[in-house]
């Protein structure tokens, strides 16, 4: 016995131990975590088909045994026939039927326990009436099996029954039994014994199913944990790759960049060079003075070319390696906007009479003197004017300059072929004309425009294009006024930076599709306290429009993605025909106006547009 109660110790000691490693309460062996009730919904699932069957045995197995009754206590035939059929077997076969419903779930271990219970009194009354017949005896020892192992019953209720069953026997052995008291020390020994195994039994099937619970459920997340390590490893891979493939294919397009542009450098190195030495050789063959100035004509004109042509690559060199410089002087903004101008006014196509060359000038003469590089802002106006001449058949090309608040406003704007969104993208990379449709009639070496960002870049300015496919271009650059301009205090800017607009409570739907021109309209009207709202094409605005009744006024831009600006004010006007509509356009083509006000604009503004217009077009409708 002594041996037994330190096996008992020993194992309960050890499961205590095991069940605060998973966290158990020791009495209950219920969870102390969120998880208690998702093990309970998973041992009614695992249990179910087995506590059926267990209980539709007993049932059976219970009414067999009533033939006993007939057999040896005839005289207690008709009670104990009540006890089996009227009482016990019905229960149980109420809670089997009961099990088929949902919420069984809810109370099957109580009603488990009462079934134990009711079970376990239907024999204990047959004891108590037949002391001296012990095939009652085993049928009490059935009963004890059946609540400990098979029912499904967990540990803790299992063991309030069968220790509440053996109370009642012994009250009713004692009270109402004349049997020997030798005797019932006898079966109490058994009985104890019963549910001391039971309950260890019971102990350790319900901890394993628990611990088993638990380590799969350690597992289902060390799973998921590989899972996602496994998804984040593919995604860091996938995007490694992806990095690796776009660096493989940056690689690449630089080198047929530079092929490209070495191709086509060999080819405007030596057309200049074929002449100037051809033209050289054919000088001691003039035949009269007007030949012999023709073929000096041709010399210096490829000569001039070729020059050109070196000093972009030494100018690129420079860039590339850091080595070029800054150098601030005053000096007027109009003469130099004129020099550039003048420039061009011999041209082939001003001359005849197919290009309109235009200048806008915004100060005057007094007031219009900069701080800046004079040398390099003068070379990216002619790069700009180069390149509207070389892709402008007719039309205009316009060059001037506004002015900002704190910076001052270049642009050039032709009516060319124009730019499609790729190249838009890539017009300022370099070598990128070597690889555009490019006819020989269209002079260049994919230089100018790299050339000019980076002289921007280096003055603190930004550069941008605004174009479209056949309705041509407008390239725009901001410089930063350096302190000390008198530009600063022309009466102009000091009309435009001091404008009296206080519009704290308006809001301005601007739809623009370059960040850089919606930047600029954001920088213009900083001062005014308006809140701005960007939409990026005509879809957004029109959706804008839709779910903020709040916009005083819209700006917009006619040529945007997914829906153009003529489309999204006609769509705004039938959600909201008293919102007033301006649109912004650098189309720069005759009849805009009529255009803008056709598809329902209020007013229409041409880009680039000074500052003081924009304000003037504004207050008049906010």
């Amino acid at each position: 016995m002594e041996h037994f109660n330190h096996m008992a110790s020993s194992l309960f000691s050890r499961k205590w131990s095991g069940s605060k490693g998973l966290d158990l309460n020791p009495i209950t062996l219920a969870f102390r975590d969120y998880y208690e009730q998702e093990f309970l919904e998973k041992y009614f699932r695992d249990s179910i088909v087995q506590f059926r069957l267990a209980f539709a045995l007993i049932i059976v197995l219970y009414s067999v045994f009533g033939v006993l009754d007939s057999l040896m206590v005839p005289e207690l035939r008709e009670t104990f026939f009540i006890i089996r059929f009227v009482v016990v077997v019905p229960f149980l076969t109420m809670v089997l039927i009961l099990s088929f419903f949902d919420f069984f779930r809810k109370i099957w271990q109580l009603l488990l326990l009462m079934s134990f219970l009711v079970a376990g009194l239907g024999i204990t009354s047959m004891l108590v009436m037949i002391p001296e017949n012990y095939a009652y005896y085993a049928g009490m020892m059935l009963i004890f099996s059946a609540g400990y192992f098979f029912i499904k019953l967990r540990f803790f209720y299992a063991t309030i029954a069968g220790w509440l069953t053996l109370i009642c026997y012994n009250l009713g052995a004692f009270m109402l039994s004349d049997a020997p008291v030798e005797l019932i020390i006898n079966n109490n020994f058994f009985y104890a014994s019963a549910n001391i195994i039971g309950m260890f039994a019971a102990y350790n099937i319900e901890y394993f199913a628990r611990r088993d619970f638990s380590l799969n459920h350690q597992l289902d997340l060390r799973k998921d944990e590989l899972e996602d390590l496994n998804k984040n490893l593919e995604d860091k891979v996938r995007d490694r790759t992806a990095e690796l493939s776009l660096a493989k294919e940056r690689a690449e397009q630089s080198d047929r960049l530079k092929s490209a542009f070495l191709a086509n450098m060999s080819h405007e190195i030596r057309t200049p060079m074929n002449s100037i030495l051809g033209f050289s050789q054919l000088l001691m063959e003039a035949e009269d003075e007007e030949e012999l100035k023709e073929f000096v004509d041709v010399i210096n004109t490829n000569g001039q070319h070729l020059l050109a042509l070196i000093n972009d690559i030494i100018d690129l060199s420079k860039v590339e390696s850091g080595l070029m410089t800054i150098n601030p002087s005053e000096f007027s903004i109009n003469d130099l906007v004129e020099e550039a101008a003048n420039l061009f006014k011999s041209h082939s196509k001003v001359v005849s009479g197919r290009i309109n060359l235009r200048l806008s000038l915004s100060l005057n003469d007094h007031d219009a003197l900069i701080i800046s590089d004079r040398t390099r802002l003068k070379q990216v106006l002619i790069n700009l004017l180069s390149n509207a001449f070389q892709f402008t058949n007719k039309g205009f090309v316009e060059v001037g300059y506004c002015l900002l608040a704190e910076n001052i406003l270049f642009y050039v704007k032709d009516t060319g072929i124009g730019l499609d969104a790729e190249k838009r993208s890539v017009v300022f990379d370099r070598f990128m004309q070597a690889t555009m449709d490019h006819h020989p009639k269209n002079e260049g070496f994919g230089l100018g425009l790299a050339i000019s960002k980076a002289f921007v870049n280096l003055m603190g300015g930004e550069i941008w294009v605004d174009s479209s496919c056949t309705q041509g271009s407008t390239f725009l650059f901001s410089l930063p006024l350096q302190e000390g301009s008198r530009a600063i205090s022309n009466k102009r800017l000091e009309k435009i930076s001091k404008m009296e607009h206080q519009w704290n409570n308006k809001v301005i739907l601007v739809a623009e599709d370059v960040e850089s021109n919606f930047r600029l309209i954001k920088s213009a009207l900083k001062k005014t306290g308006v809140k701005l709202i960007w939409a990026q094409n005509g879809k957004e605005a029109v959706d804008a429009c839709r779910r903020d009744r709040d916009i005083d006024l819209v700006l917009m831009d006619v040529r945007m993605p997914i829906m153009d600006g003529y489309t999204a004010t006609r769509e705004i006007k039938k959600l909201w025909p008293g919102l007033p509509v301006i649109a912004q356009t650098s189309y720069a083509m005759n009849g805009d106006a009529d255009i803008c006000k056709k598809a329902g604009c209020d007013d229409y503004i041409s880009k680039p547009f000074n500052m003081s217009d924009l304000f003037d077009v504004l207050a008049q409708y906010i």
